[in-house]
């Protein structure tokens, strides 16, 4: 792929990302308001309709890393900063990253928006997911007057970390493996020094 093209694509891959983590920010409203996000790493598993997707995820309670293929299998890297409302996606491929601007900007203040949201739990029983014997909940949460739906397992090894989420009616999953709970590694959630920010003219410059 020639330099046009490579930055050509680059814009739709990320429109795509912004979608999906707008999706999974809202369906992690009820977990983040049932108990403040503890720092862990796992492994993750995203479906979107037929696709599937495995990566890694890290969080130091706040700041999340992804670490997933991206649209045409590359290696990328998603780091959500909560605290300086960004979104920043990297390629260690050739070392550059993208700043989501005012995308970023409006998933984090959804996420901001989702702390203050009217959250419905609806018991489910139990259920095993993969090594965990989980509660499961249907849950529902209103973000300025919009109701998300979703369901969710809560471990009881972990003592009650969400380790699924999904949409009842089966068009998205998020699944953590291999849980790990304890502190992370502040650099995990910095741009590394030798990485260049590619220019894409203001497409996702704040406003």
């Amino acid at each position: 792929m020639n330099q046009r093209n490579k930055f050509t694509a680059a814009p739709r891959n990320v429109m795509g990302k912004a979608a999906f983590l707008a999706t999974v920010l809202c369906a992690c409203v009820a977990a983040n308001s049932q108990t403040a996000m503890r720092p862990f790493s796992a492994d993750q598993v995203k479906v979107m309709g037929k696709k599937t997707t495995t990566g890694k995820v890290y969080s130091d309670g706040k700041a999340v890393r992804i670490e997933a293929p991206d649209a045409r299998g590359q290696a990328s890297i998603t780091i959500l900063r909560p605290d300086q409302k960004a979104v920043w996606v990297l390629t260690p491929a050739s070392k550059t990253y993208l700043d989501m601007g005012g995308l970023g900007a409006a998933s984090m203040d959804l996420a901001k928006s989702a702390e203050a949201a009217k959250v419905d739990r609806q018991s489910l029983g139990s259920e095993q997911v993969g090594a965990y014997h989980c509660d499961k909940y249907r849950v529902q949460a209103t973000i300025e007057g919009k109701a998300y739906t979703s369901l969710e397992w809560d471990a009881k090894e972990l003592d009650g970390f969400p380790v699924k989420q999904a949409d009842e009616k089966g068009s998205w999953s998020k699944e953590y493996q291999n849980v790990k709970l304890g502190p992370q590694d502040a650099s995990l959630f910095e741009v590394p020094g030798d990485y260049k920010k590619i220019d894409l003219g203001g497409l996702f410059s704040k406003k």
